[in-house]
């Protein structure tokens, strides 16, 4: 029960004004998201004399967000390069203090890729052609997915997929994220286009082969998060949302979907 009311708070704050708004009203929720799961990384990723470095970093990205919103890519990988050399240059200055470690220059280095700079991309799928269908498809296949294999695997699930990252996911629930994720495809993408008028033609068997990608995805985002979480020896990333944990152990699985999604689209579009 608490797991479905953190899901309905969710839906309400996020959700819906992202469903029913313009591009930038995205581009807002996106910038808190990312700069929250951001803060969450670093929270348990750093030691405490080298909080600093996060702080340079998680500054950093705000730029790169607004130059990702008007898709300037030249600048966007200056601006990582530089704030990479900032923070690379002031743990040079916190380890001789004594106060950061060579890991905690790695991590700091680290999160501006994983989470901020991968979850960017969903604002390029966002102010992409027919960015608002991507969007929608997207984010829905995973998080259906995701609620589709954790069932499946509650109650059918007997063989691990990975016991040591997560001992939980267990191939049946895959499969059943797998069928979830591909009906819910199915049904959306002969949907939308009669309610909202799309630039593009998208056959069905691409969106059905795309549902079924989603969830594989949506399974490597949960999986890199548990690595992190077992590296840093916690059991989730923050208490943000009721029975998920942090905004980081909700979003891990939209990570590496946004990625691949951009590229797909980049290739049918």
């Amino acid at each position: 029960m608490i797991r479905i009311f953190g899901a309905v708070i969710l839906l309400l704050i996020f959700a819906v004004p992202v469903i029913i708004g313009p591009a930038w009203v995205f581009f807002a929720v996106a910038q808190i998201v990312i700069l929250v799961c951001l803060y969450e990384f670093y929270r348990v990723s750093l030691g405490k004399g080298a909080k600093a470095l996060g702080w340079i970093a998680w500054v950093g990205v705000i730029p790169v967000m607004w130059l990702c919103f008007y898709s300037d890519f030249t600048n966007i990988c200056h601006t990582i390069a530089f704030v990479s050399l900032t923070v690379i240059a002031a743990g040079l200055y916190l380890f001789e203090k004594g106060k950061a470690s060579a890991k905690d220059v790695v991590y700091t280095l680290v999160g501006i890729i994983y989470p901020a700079g991968l979850l960017c991309f969903w604002i390029l799928i966002r102010n992409g052609i027919d960015g608002k269908f991507w969007m929608i498809f997207g984010l829905l296949c995973t998080f259906i997915s995701d609620t589709g294999a954790y069932y499946a695997g509650k109650n059918f699930g007997k063989h691990n997929i990975a016991p040591r990252l997560s001992p939980k996911k267990t191939w049946e629930g895959l499969i059943g994220g797998i069928i979830i994720s591909i009906i819910a495809a199915s049904i959306f993408g002969g949907l939308y286009p009669k309610l909202c008028h799309l630039q593009g033609n998208y056959p069905l068997w691409i969106l059905v082969i795309l549902g079924g990608t989603i969830t594989i995805l949506g399974l490597i985002g949960d999986l890199t998060a548990s690595m992190f979480k077992r590296e840093f020896n916690v059991k989730d990333m923050g208490n943000l949302i009721p029975g998920h944990g942090g905004m980081l152990d909700r979003m891990d699985g939209i990570i590496p979907v946004g990625v691949v999604l951009y590229l797909i689209i980049l290739v049918i579009s």
